[in-house]
This record gives structure tokens, C-alpha cells and sequence, in this order.
């Protein structure tokens, strides 16, 4: 149960950094630069699983060792 906490703690800092970095900092660069290959809607599937495994692995590479020191 705590490893559920932390993953759900570990999401919601990663998310809101996320949201300011997709929403706010680079969004028109990814669009310059990345536009003519950009899809025009999200394939949701693909970014959940992504998501998951990306902050699995913040989880287990970053934030359990440093818990741990």
C-alpha cells in the first residue's frame, strides 16, 4: 500500500510539471518544430501507457532511492 501512495504522489507532481511544460513552456516549439508529423488528435491508449510506465519508473529509479538514503 505505501508503493500505491507513492506512485500516486509521484503522479501528480509529474503531472502538474507536465501540464506547465506541454501546456505553457514548449508547446509552440513542439509546434514548429514537430508540426507537418504532429497527429492532428491524441491516441489516448499509447499516452496512458506511457504515462504508467514513465512514473513507474521515476518511482523506481528516483524516488525510492532517495527515500532510501
Amino acid at each position: 500500500m505505501p508503493y500505491l501512495k507513492l506512485y500516486g504522489l509521484t503522479a501528480v507532481a509529474f503531472f502538474a510539471i507536465d501540464l506547465v511544460w506541454l501546456g505553457v513552456v514548449a508547446s509552440s516549439f513542439y509546434q514548429k518544430q514537430l508540426g507537418p508529423i504532429l497527429k492532428p488528435e491524441i491516441s489516448w491508449g499509447a499516452a496512458l501507457a506511457f504515462y504508467a510506465l514513465y512514473i513507474a519508473g521515476i518511482l523506481v529509479f528516483a524516488v525510492l532511492p532517495g527515500l532510501s538514503m
